[in-house]
């Protein structure tokens, strides 16, 4: 996925829409709509730290999160599961907030026509 393609899908997840704009830097997510009153509203949790951080913290009980300076694993427990147990996948990265939005994706991504899968997937990251 692409930077972009990831801004878009955990504003769709948080927001329920977005929209991608741009303006004389090039393109960016924003969660208004780019002819609303509201005007752009950058959203960007690979850059914006303090977002990212939220976002952890929001879900982080889904996560075990294990890093060092060269990568950042997570693993994502099943959002249905009835056991703590329940591994949905593995996500790893070099960039931690980029870890923390894939790990987002991978567990409420497609939770609206989520089926439960038995195998347990890895998304590697970059």
């Amino acid at each position: 996925m692409t930077d972009l393609e990831i801004c878009k899908r955990i504003a769709e997840i948080e927001h329920g829409t977005a929209y991608v704009d741009c303006d004389d830097t090039g393109e960016f997510i924003n969660i208004n709509h780019p002819r609303s009153d509201r005007g752009g509203e950058m959203y960007n949790p690979l850059t914006d730290k303090a977002l990212c951080f939220e976002l952890m913290v929001k879900y982080m009980r889904f996560f075990k999160i294990q890093s060092d300076e060269n990568l950042t694993v997570i693993y994502v427990h099943d959002l249905e599961a009835t056991s703590p147990q329940d591994l949905l996948c593995i996500v790893k990265d070099t960039d931690p907030q980029r870890a923390v939005c894939l790990a987002i994706i991978e567990a409420y991504g497609n939770k609206t026509t989520w089926l439960r899968d038995s195998n347990t997937k890895t998304n590697k990251g970059k």
